[in-house]
């Protein structure tokens, strides 16, 4: 059985090109190591790019999207169809992620905005939590685009607000074979 890999993104690709190239990558690294992928429904920027490229390459694709993102992340139904397998339309943010979660086998953090960075922290902190067990994440930074990031959360281990094994809830992902090794591992 095929396992589920969660995607966090932005709605939008970026200033950078190479975002949107990437996310195309993931994609089709997704599929070809027989993923499916979770996703948050959208049929633009990272997260469209992400989908399209999974179904492209042979995936499953699992969108999540709240009613009120619905009309601004899907233009046409029908047409939505291109970016996911299987839409699921929730009520709340909240019913979205807890929905993500629970369908994902391990997660993946491309570059993205403050909704990306709430999913990550907030993964992140029920894996610290015990609320996910035994789920990856993975945190892709090809292009050093999550390095404030990565940077932050050392200053919180320094500051002693974090312990230091919360590096453990983690890996960083700088290149597509060690994205491949990360996948062998879910």
């Amino acid at each position: 059985m095929k396992k589920n890999i969660c995607v966090f993104g932005g709605s939008v690709s970026g200033k950078n090109i190479e975002n949107e190239k990437t996310a195309r990558i993931i994609g089709k690294t997704i599929a070809d190591n027989n993923f499916n992928l979770v996703f948050g429904g959208g049929e633009n920027g990272i997260m469209g790019a992400v989908a399209q490229s999974s179904i492209e390459n042979g995936a499953t694709t699992i969108g999540i999207i709240p009613s009120f993102l619905f009309k601004k992340d899907i233009s046409d139904f029908a047409y939505s169809k291109k970016f996911n397998t299987e839409l699921i339309q929730t009520e709340t943010m909240h019913q979205r992620k807890k929905l993500m979660y629970d369908k994902s086998d391990g997660f993946i953090i491309l570059p993205g905005g403050i909704g990306t960075l709430d999913e990550c922290f907030e993964v992140l902190t029920w894996c610290q939590l015990s609320q996910i067990k035994n789920k990856n994440v993975g945190i892709i930074n090809f292009k050093g685009y999550w390095n404030p990031l990565i940077n932050l959360i050392n200053h919180l281990i320094k500051e002693e607000f974090m312990p230091s094994n919360n590096l453990n809830y983690f890996e960083e992902i700088n290149n597509l074979k060690m994205l491949k090794i990360f996948l062998k591992n879910i």
